[in-house]
C-alpha cells in the first residue's frame, strides 16, 4: 500500500508561508503603533515633569517657556494621535489579511486531516480483509 500523500500539500505550504508573512507584517505594524504610543507617553511624562517644576515659579521667562512647551506638546500630541489613528487602520487591515490567511490554511489542514483519517480507515479495512483471507484460507486447508 502506498503511503499517504495529500494532493494539495504544495498549496498548503504556500498558504502557511502566506500566513507567516501576514504575521510578520502585522508584527511590524504593531511595532510602529508601539513606537508612536511610546512617543505620546514620553511627551505626557515630560509635560508632567515641567508642570511639577513650574509649581510656584514666578519667573516670567520660565512661565513663557513652559507655555510654549505646552503648546509644542499639544501640537506634537495631536500629530502623533493622527499618526496613531492611521497606523491603527493599517494594523486592522493587516489583521484582516492574517485572519483570511489563517482561515485558508485551517480549511486545507482540516481537509488534510480528513483525508488522512479516511486513508487510515482504508488501511484498517484492507488489513482486516487480508486477515480474514488468511484465516479463511487456513480453515479451508484444514
Amino acid at each position: 500500500m502506498k503511503k499517504f500523500e495529500f494532493e494539495l500539500e504544495e498549496i498548503l505550504n504556500i498558504r502557511r508561508f502566506e500566513q507567516q508573512q501576514a504575521e510578520v507584517e502585522l508584527g511590524k505594524a504593531l511595532a510602529e503603533e508601539k513606537k508612536v504610543q511610546d512617543k505620546i507617553d514620553n511627551l505626557a511624562m515630560q509635560q508632567v515633569t515641567v508642570k511639577q517644576q513650574m509649581k510656584g515659579c514666578t519667573n516670567f521667562s520660565d512661565i513663557i517657556n513652559a507655555n510654549q512647551f505646552y503648546a509644542f506638546v499639544k501640537k506634537q500630541t495631536d500629530f502623533l494621535l493622527n499618526q496613531m489613528a492611521e497606523l491603527k487602520l493599517v494594523s486592522e487591515q493587516k489583521r484582516d489579511v492574517l485572519r483570511n490567511a489563517m482561515q485558508k490554511t485551517d480549511s486545507l489542514e482540516k481537509l488534510k486531516e480528513q483525508q488522512l483519517e479516511e486513508y487510515k480507515a482504508e488501511i484498517k479495512r484492507i488489513e482486516q480483509l487480508e486477515l480474514d483471507n488468511i484465516v479463511t484460507t487456513r480453515y479451508k486447508n484444514e
